[in-house]
């Protein structure tokens, strides 16, 4: 799958290693009996844009009535090659992996998986069940990349 970066963020991984990383992460849900995971051998690309605060609050307050800036927004896509675009606001993203001491990396990370699995039809505002569903995919999926991640970076500076 093609994946498009929008507003490469300096602060984060490279345009090539977020584009591998999307890849990973949707490769590893195509291979799972999960929910509309034939959309992603179909799809062609993805797009992925970095968004300021101001700019997410805009548009989580146009899409679905709430005026603070989010995390990640996910949005199907009309075209039939796209699986459709992830919109991530990057001073969100790192204000929550400090207060969840963990790295930018990771916040973004499960974040992707998090706004892939909206694009695949999960949503964790429909019920609890739901809730419990999408969130043990995005654990099991973020466990595995990590492990994959860890051991690229420890190959790469060996």
């Amino acid at each position: 799958m093609k994946v498009n970066i929008v507003n490469e963020p300096e602060k984060l991984l490279s345009a090539p290693q977020l584009k591998k990383l999307v890849q990973r992460i949707c490769r590893y849900f195509a291979v799972k009996k999960i929910r509309n995971r034939q959309m992603l051998l179909k799809k062609k690309e993805l797009t992925v844009v970095f968004l300021s605060r101001a700019e997410m609050k805009t548009i989580n307050y146009q899409f679905r009535k709430k005026n603070k800036p989010t995390d990640i927004l996910s949005f199907a896509s009309g075209d039939p090659e796209s699986l459709g675009e992830l919109l991530l606001c990057l001073p969100v993203l790192e204000e929550q992996a400090k207060r969840q001491q963990h790295s930018l990396q990771h916040e973004t990370a499960y974040m992707l998986i998090h706004g892939i699995l909206h694009l695949l039809g999960y949503d964790h505002e429909l019920s609890k069940a739901e809730e419990q569903l999408m969130f043990r995919l995005q654990d099991r999926c973020f466990e595995e990349i990590s492990r994959l991640f860890r051991s690229n970076i420890q190959s790469n500076s060996t």
